[in-house]
Formats: C-alpha cells, structure tokens, sequence
C-alpha cells in the first residue's frame, strides 16, 4: 500500500468515527446503513442514498469542519432543503456547527 492509499484509508476511518460518534450519542436516529464513502466527487460533500460521499480534498481540513459537513449531510437524511428544521437538526447533531460551517465557507470561497 503506498503513502497516498494509507492516508486515504485513515481518513476514511476518521470520517467513519465522527459518524459512529454522532450516531452512538442519540441525538439523532439514522435508520437503515448509512455509510460514507471518499470521493472525488465536484462538492465537498452530498447524501445520495445510504452513502455519504465526501470529497478526498476534506482531508486537509480540521476536525470541527469535518464534523460540521457529516453533521450537515446527517440534517440532510431528514429534511433535503435548508430550512429551519434542518439547520435546527444540524445544531442538535453537532452544537458548534456555526464555527465549521464559517470556516469551510472560509476555506472553499
């Protein structure tokens, strides 16, 4: 395995533990087998389905915007549109989701 496919392989199991995290502290309830998978997709990040696919370029960014954008796409297996309800869903999952979302919003414009 080189260097590249190790450090995509841990990042994969960071993502997957902030998910397990979020879904182990019963402020949210996912029904069904969410995943998440790393991709190159154009966006940082979309729900299609079961999967959430996160851009492999996210893997540079800090732990509170990586929990911001699953906290986002969590909101997302409830409510599609960004509504109250759903940045309401978004704070209950993650608490301090202001300050990942201002840095992304940072980070990406």
């Amino acid at each position: 395995m080189n260097v590249l496919d190790e450090e995509l392989k841990e990042f994969q199991q960071r993502l997957e533990g902030i998910l397990k995290e979020f879904r182990e502290s019963g402020r949210v309830e996912v029904y069904g087998n969410l995943r998440i998978m790393v991709t190159s997709f154009d966006r940082i990040a979309c729900l299609k389905g079961n999967t959430i696919y996160i851009n492999v370029k996210a893997r540079m960014y800090p732990e509170f915007v990586l929990r911001y954008i699953i906290a986002h796409e969590l909101a997302h297996t409830l409510v599609k549109k960004h509504t109250w309800r759903f940045w309401k869903i978004v704070g209950i999952i993650y608490s301090e989701y202001e300050k990942g979302k201002e840095e992304l919003l940072k980070m990406v414009w």
